[in-house]
């Protein structure tokens, strides 16, 4: 009896099973297509948030494009052939998290609407900055940076330029047309590393021309020179200089041009020289507190265009020293003053910066002994010298700003022996 029982309830929780699984099948067969519906009218929605006159969308295979950049995560065509919506993500913010953001582009290569989706930084660029996109076209001429928020702004932008390339690449709009300033400046990295940081990102203050030939002035935060914006007649031209008032002058294809605007050279040297950084008293004390008992002499640098802000003679015991200044962006673009004295042979006698980590009584995750650090630094050559020894553990601003510091008084001292830049 006890076994027809057990039969009975098995066959019944059986049969419960194959009603409800039924009743599940039903459920998601009503449903699922309802659902389905939903997600993709909120995908949909998204799209249309940035291409607000849209018909509809369809998803691109990005495996048919070609230079797709890794920033781009989805592409979707305007079904009606209006444009482009496209989805990215860049980990080249402050803090290296996604920051997501997504755009539409009409047939002319326009930017018709644009979204920051997800935002991790901690310094935030202000909710009207993605706007000042809208309107623009490839060449982002009116596109600026946000003072104060300069990494994950220009994260921003670089993503949406990523964006616009990878459709350009593959032929889906025309690319815009950018104008001869805008090209002089993006060759500012190649041209005068004192006026950006080890990122390339600009680093100078923008005044006023003369009205004329002067169009804008470039005021480097570091005190290692100048830029200038200068017009003859039709060319547009990019002039820098350094602390020394040397001036080298490049067009549009970053060709040396100096010599055929030796009147564009003269202004821009005079102004230099006229507006110096006057900080001959702080480098003295700290050069001399390197190598004590020398008599010290401030002399021209040579023809170089970097971080390296001021040279300096030391004599002692009948010997010459060199004493170089650097003053890198380290974290938060800081200004890092770094103090080197080479001997006559290229070595480092003493380095010493005025501060290696900034706001200090708040940052704790690096591990550094000052004094061990420098200490390091005594006795390498440009030929001793390597990126590792610059490294600070949890504090990657910081030395690769002392990286770059190295390496760029190594570059003046073989200038000044008669070697190449």
């Amino acid at each position: 009896m006890a076994k027809k029982h057990c039969i009975t309830t098995c066959v019944l929780i059986f049969a419960l099973l194959i009603v409800f699984s039924a009743a599940a099948i039903g459920l998601n067969f009503v449903t699922g297509p309802i659902i389905e519906k939903n997600t993709a009218a909120r995908a949909s929605g998204a799209l249309a948030k940035v291409f607000p006159d849209g018909k509809g969308f369809e998803e691109v295979d990005l495996t048919t494009l070609t230079d797709v950049a890794d920033t781009v995560v989805s592409v979707h065509r305007e079904t009606s052939g209006a444009g482009y919506v496209l989805n990215m993500s860049t980990t080249k913010g402050y803090t290296g998290n996604a920051i997501k953001l997504s755009f539409g582009v009409d047939a002319q290569g326009k930017i018709v609407g644009i979204s920051l989706d997800e935002y991790p930084e901690t310094k935030d660029f202000g909710a009207g900055y993605p706007d000042t996109f809208i309107g623009q076209d490839s060449a982002l001429a009116d596109v600026q940076v946000v003072a104060g928020c300069t990494y994950s702004s220009v994260a921003f932008r670089d993503a949406v330029a990523d964006g616009m390339n990878t459709l350009i690449a593959n032929g889906l709009v025309s690319a815009g047309v950018k104008s001869d300033e805008q090209i002089l400046l993006e060759l500012l990295p190649a041209v005068h590393t004192g006026l950006v940081n080890e990122k390339g990102i600009a680093q100078y203050d923008e005044l006023d021309g003369d009205g004329a030939a002067v169009q804008k002035i470039l005021k480097a935060k570091n005190g290692s020179g100048f830029g200038y914006i200068i017009k003859d007649g039709d060319i547009t031209l990019l002039a820098v200089t350094n602390t020394s008032g040397d001036v080298k002058i490049v067009n549009v294809e970053g060709a040396d041009v100096t010599a055929q605007y030796a009147a564009a050279a003269e202004t821009a040297k005079a102004h230099t020289l006229a507006n110096p950084a006057n900080t001959i008293d702080r480098d003295t004390l700290r050069l001399t507190a390197l190598l004590e008992g020398a008599t010290i002499t401030a002399a021209d640098l040579p023809e170089t265009y970097s971080s390296v802000t001021n040279l300096y003679t030391l004599e002692k015991d009948g010997s010459t020293y060199y004493g170089l200044v650097s003053r890198t962006y380290g974290y938060d673009n800081k200004t890092m003053g770094v103090y080197y004295v080479l001997d006559g042979s290229g070595a480092i006698v003493g380095m010493n910066v005025d501060t290696l980590i900034f706001d200090a009584e708040y940052y704790h995750s690096y591990t550094l002994d000052p004094a061990s650090y420098k200490a390091g630094f005594k006795g390498l050559t440009q030929d001793t010298f390597s990126a590792d020894i610059t490294a600070i553990a949890g504090a990657t601003y910081t030395a690769d700003s002392i990286k770059q510091a190295t390496n760029d008084i190594f570059a003046v001292y073989n200038m000044l022996k008669g070697g190449a830049n």
